[in-house]
């Protein structure tokens, strides 16, 4: 069983978010996640006998809590100051250098789509309005290409804050394109852009209850659905495209029977075509009433609560597995035993935040999260790929937003001047003055981490921080990989909680530790707001374990 630790450690600032919101309800683990122990690092420091903990408790010693800083080799301290052991970097294997199968070079024959005419012919987008974001998301994808062969998962914004998306499918490596607000008609104007140059295995959409609300007919909707088949099936033909229907939300039932058109039109297509399947999660739905249960929905009764996509996630997963091949792709090896990978996450605008430095005054390497302004949502599907270890050495270790952030920093509650004798070489201005933050429902706030070694272990450092005196606030971390997942809380925010007698956290970091991936090397962290307005991340450290 992985152990957890509370390590007493931490950050400060002043402000306030802008976007304020009632707290998510947290979901609850498996009644067998470790508990977290709190251990400060005056403690870490006393206990140097290297002495096993018992199974039951934390002692708090360095030496088992693993170190605290980077790894050794003309490389930085622990977190505590003194100097790691000797750690072999195993090296990379050459992926380059593994023989290619022999394989037909005919291209299988796919049946031509069930239409004569140009369904692309009538589109209409009016003034266009989602070409700056996919314009940010294609500069993104032109500075690190995501990983080609994966399932392209593509929507409006249920799949945008479908935190769950990368955890419930990672079994087919999933790209989010999730646009708020998108409609049909948008997703087959941007197929290009969002999928085709993906060359993805399989399409998995989630759109058009915002073309009806636009005053769209079922006709015009259902062609828009066409639209965006052709143009991936002319890119790649015989790729799978599956449509989840529209859901019937009780904000919009007065539409209901056009979307219920929409999806009678779609699932008769489906009939038509080995390629183009409908999945019925409308069903389950109607099931609970007409319209559905408003528990099902969050309060403005059109997005789906965690009730709502713990039951919808589960009919798409089911649907995925039933129509789609798991990844093939080869799995990286994942970095060496003894690895530590930084990661500064918050705003880079002047005014809310600054990148932490490629190399800090420890003689760390860091990695940043780039081009975000304070205030600005981050993405799901946006993502930091190829991150460096704390000696310099890029990986293959990407992180991925699985439901977005907001940001914040310098002007709301940064911590500006981190103590080493709280937070060790931790103690860096640049990742510890600014911040990722949810408000709620909107921002669900999750991260994958993909690259990693299913055979290894490793230990997940947190930090999360902001100062105010208007509430206390708690953040919950649940992480969730190849066994049962395990959670902590850090009090971030209120009167005097910090131990200097300031309204923040300045000494106290969440660590994970004996965290295996999943199957597909992948780790998932999710952020929920546990008391209080507001969750917070400022900085995190992931470490592979040395081998046992």
């Amino acid at each position: 069983m992985p152990w957890i630790l509370a390590a007493m450690l931490g950050c400060a600032g002043t402000g306030r978010e802008a976007d304020e919101a009632a707290p998510q309800q947290p979901r609850v683990p498996r009644a067998d996640a470790e508990v977290t122990v709190p251990v400060s690092v005056a403690d870490m420091r006393s206990d140097r006998d290297g002495s096993a903990p018992p199974a039951d408790a934390f002692s708090g010693t360095a030496d088992a809590a693993r170190d605290l800083g980077a790894p050794p080799d003309g490389a930085p301290p622990r977190v505590d100051g003194t100097p790691a052991p000797e750690v072999d970097a195993a090296p990379m294997p050459d992926l380059d250098a593994a023989p290619m199968p022999d394989v037909d070079a005919a291209a299988p024959v796919h049946p031509a789509l069930p239409w004569d005419d140009d369904p692309c012919a009538t589109l209409d987008v009016g003034n266009d309005p989602f070409a700056d974001l996919v314009a940010r998301f294609s500069a993104a994808d032109d500075a690190a290409p995501p990983t080609p062969g994966g399932l392209v998962v593509l929507g409006s914004s249920t799949v945008r804050r479908w935190e769950d998306a990368q955890r419930l499918l990672a079994a087919w490596d999933p790209l989010q394109r999730g646009l708020g607000g998108a409609r049909l008609a948008d997703l087959a104007r941007w197929a290009e852009p969002l999928v085709v140059r993906h060359a993805p295995s399989g399409v998995l959409v989630f759109a058009g209850t915002n073309d009806i609300a636009d005053g769209r007919t079922a006709q015009q909707t259902f062609d828009a659905f066409r639209c965006l088949v052709t143009r991936v099936d002319a890119a790649q033909p015989g790729t799978p495209v599956l449509f989840i229907g529209i859901t019937p939300a009780p904000s919009r039932w007065g539409t209901w029977p056009a979307a219920a058109d929409v999806n009678a039109r779609i699932a008769e297509l489906a009939e038509q075509h080995p390629s183009i399947f409908y999945v019925d999660t409308p069903s389950a739905f109607l099931e609970t009433g007409s319209p559905p249960d408003p528990s099902l929905f969050v309060g403005d009764q059109l997005h789906l609560s965690d009730t709502g996509y713990a039951l919808w996630g589960d009919l798409v997963r089911d649907a995925v597995e039933a129509h789609l091949p798991r990844a093939m792709s080869p799995l990286p090896p994942g970095p060496p035993p003894g690895t530590y990978l930084r990661v500064d996450l918050g705003p880079s605008n002047p005014e809310d935040g600054r990148l932490a430095p490629a190399s800090d005054r420890f003689d760390i390497r860091w990695n940043a999260w780039p081009g975000a302004r304070g205030g600005e949502q981050v993405l799901a599907g946006e993502a930091l790929r190829g991150l460096v270890s704390t000696r310099g050495e890029r990986t293959q270790v990407d992180v991925l937003i699985a439901g977005g952030f907001r940001t914040n920093g310098l002007r709301n509650g940064g911590l500006l001047a981190p103590d080493f004798a709280h937070l060790g070489t931790l103690a860096v201005p640049e990742a510890t003055e600014d911040f990722f933050f949810t408000a709620g429902p909107d921002d669900p706030a999750g991260l994958t981490f993909s690259g990693l070694s299913p055979d290894a272990t490793h230990t997940l450092r947190l930090f999360a921080s902001r100062a105010s005196n208007e509430e206390r606030r708690t953040s919950r971390f649940i992480v969730y990989g190849g066994g049962p997942p395990s959670e902590a809380t850090v009090l971030t925010t209120g009167p005097g909680i910090g131990v200097d007698g300031g309204d923040a956290n300045v000494s106290e970091l969440v660590v994970f530790m004996g965290l295996r991936p999943d199957a597909r090397g992948r780790l998932h962290l999710d952020v929920r707001i546990d008391a209080g307005q507001f969750a917070y991340l400022n900085l995190l450290e992931l470490e592979v374990e040395p081998a046992r």
